[in-house]
């Protein structure tokens, strides 16, 4: 594993504390942040992603909640009425999100239009948003909007906050880590 998506991992991390309700959606940076959890953490991760949730049960003290619902072949995660029904039921201290796109006029982008629906209900429900990415996603857009940029609370990346590609996101009130 590349070791910009272990730095993110370990990054997000730090954001988690015991007690706390996180919902994550999937991908290999939020695969490797379930792998850096720490074995004496007390928390309930909410997810519809499989290979995500199996990697949260190796954890002794994590509650685990699968969202249920069609199980999208390309993304391996649960999308559709049914998850996006369950999901709005929860109130999450933290969401974490893996990205396909993110720049400052259309904000966060994808192109599923099926995850983009479970994603806005993940950020719908959540008192705070986290976006984990590699840097080559930052300034890049795909064809259909999950949320705007102001909606970001937390930008995650392998480069340095003072990084220049971040200033702009750091400009408009977006925590960068």
């Amino acid at each position: 594993m590349p070791t910009s998506i272990k730095l993110i991992a370990q990054k997000a991390v730090s954001l988690i504390k015991d007690g706390m309700f996180i919902l994550t959606s999937g991908g290999t940076t939020i695969i490797e942040m379930a792998k850096a959890l720490p074995n004496n953490l007390h928390a309930t991760f909410i997810t519809g992603n499989v290979p995500v949730s199996f990697e949260y049960t190796k954890h002794p003290n994590i509650d685990v909640i699968v969202i249920g619902g069609k199980l999208s072949k390309s993304s391996r995660i649960t999308v559709g009425g049914e998850a996006i029904s369950k999901i709005k039921a929860i109130q999450a201290d933290i969401c974490f999100l893996g990205i396909n796109g993110l720049n400052i006029p259309h904000g966060l982008t994808d192109n599923d239009w099926e995850i983009v629906e479970l994603k806005k209900a993940m950020i719908e429900t959540s008192q705070k948003l986290v976006l984990l990415s590699i840097s080559e996603k930052i300034n890049t857009s795909q064809r259909i909007r999950i949320c705007e940029t102001k909606e970001i609370d937390v930008l995650i990346t392998e480069l340095k906050p003072t990084s220049n590609l971040l200033i702009e996101y750091k400009n408009l009130g977006i925590e960068i880590l």
